[in-house]
């Protein structure tokens, strides 16, 4: 009834606008109506609902598409568990990281002994071979020393001249002291008769002074002309003396300068057999030779190198940046790969850090303040120590210069 009723008032609608001036909505009319009567028609078409019923499927269309839409949920269980091992393994890995400051920017190091001649020689003896291992004091090269043997025994001579210039010395001032002896007995002597003598004219003295004349002038005269003798005597005894004593002082400064002497030439004997001694080139550590270039008949100048010894104590300097210094400190113990020594772990320490950057110790020294500045991340050297018992057997393969990847462990 309704499709009727709407049928008749679309009809009616075409006619009503069917007049002249209403073009315009004649048309939409006109396209409306059609398309209602194609609804329509498709409306006449379509099934009931007793027809649908009766053609319905056994299994309802909604359970059908539900089985088809079921979720893989052994897919997604398989999934999530490698994603949480994924995710736990990664944060282990992180954390694990996080407790280590690495660095490839490492290398082996040693003290390297530079062994060169003392004096001007020719070569008689190369003692060593290239890479060959010694010990301290060991010799290596050996000079000629037949000028130098020249001069020792020239030096012992004048040692035992010196000597025997200090015992002539000696004598002479033992005779000073017997001179000195001498002169002091003769004193004695002459002062005994001197008191006598001046004894025996006071006593004139009296007599002749006496009214009664006990004794003749000639007598007194006598008297006190032997008195005046004797203390003349014991002045000169006394000069005597002082002179014996003078020659002993200046016979025992001739003894200082003999004993001055003795010593001067024993110090140039010590100095020729010391030249002597460097005739024969010793290695200045334990270590190995490297750089060898001496051979026999070669004339040497002083300060001229010969080799080196690489010592055998050696250790890892490694490089870290400036922003890894925060975490570290001596003592951390540290693992050590070397590159030149595959699959293998060696362990260490810290040892110092270098007090300035690598930068500021270079041949030349950056200068920020003289142009534009750009930011460059530094790098300090840190000292790492192998531990004795780590390195074992591969100590003669570890060389200064090797490159190294050191890990430290900062949480320890």
């Amino acid at each position: 009834m309704w499709e009727e009723q709407s049928h008749s008032e679309l009809r009616w609608a075409v006619v009503f606008f069917a007049q002249p001036g209403r073009t315009f909505a004649r048309a939409k009319l006109e396209t409306d109506y059609a398309n209602f009567c194609a609804m329509t028609a498709l409306t006449a078409t379509a099934p009931t609902h007793a027809e649908y019923t009766a053609r319905a499927p056994a299994v309802p269309v909604l359970a059908r598409e539900s089985a088809q839409r079921r979720l893989p949920w052994g897919k997604i269980a398989a999934g999530s568990a490698i994603l949480a091992l994924l995710v736990t393994g990664a944060s282990i890995y992180f954390y694990h990281a996080a407790g280590f400051a690495t660095t490839d920017d490492a290398f082996l190091d040693a003290n390297v002994h530079p062994v060169s001649s003392r004096l001007n020689g020719t070569v008689t003896r190369v003692l060593v071979a290239d890479n060959a291992h010694v010990q301290a004091g060991d010799p290596l090269v050996e000079i000629d020393p037949a000028d130098l043997n020249l001069a020792v025994q020239g030096a012992e001579a004048d040692v035992a001249q010196a000597s025997a210039n200090a015992i002539q010395v000696n004598a002479q001032i033992v005779r000073a002291h017997a001179d000195v002896d001498a002169a002091t007995a003769r004193i004695a002597q002459n002062t005994a008769q001197l008191n006598r003598v001046q004894r025996d004219f006071h006593r004139m003295e009296t007599l002749v002074s006496d009214q009664i004349g006990a004794i003749s002038r000639q007598e007194f005269d006598n008297a006190q002309a032997q008195f005046d003798t004797a203390q003349a005597t014991q002045q000169s005894l006394v000069s005597e003396r002082s002179s014996a004593e003078a020659t002993l002082a200046a016979t025992e400064a001739l003894r200082a300068v003999s004993q001055a002497q003795i010593q001067k030439a024993q110090a140039v004997l010590a100095a020729a057999k010391l030249q002597t001694d460097y005739t024969l080139i010793r290695a200045p550590s334990a270590g190995r030779i490297a750089r060898k270039n001496v051979e026999v008949g070669q004339r040497l100048q002083p300060g001229q190198p010969v080799m080196a010894v690489v010592s055998d104590q050696i250790w890892v300097v490694a490089n870290f940046k400036e922003s890894q210094l925060t975490d570290l400190r001596a003592g951390q113990k540290v693992s050590v790969k070397v590159d030149a020594i595959d699959g293998r772990v060696f362990q260490g320490v810290v040892e110092s850090f270098s007090p300035g950057t690598g930068a500021k110790f270079s041949l030349l020294p950056p200068d920020n303040s003289t142009g534009n500045f750009t930011k460059v991340v530094q790098r300090v050297p840190v000292k790492i120590l192998f531990t004795p018992d780590s390195l074992g057997g591969a100590a003669p393969q570890l060389v200064p210069g090797l490159s190294a990847f050191v890990k430290v462990s900062i949480r320890e």
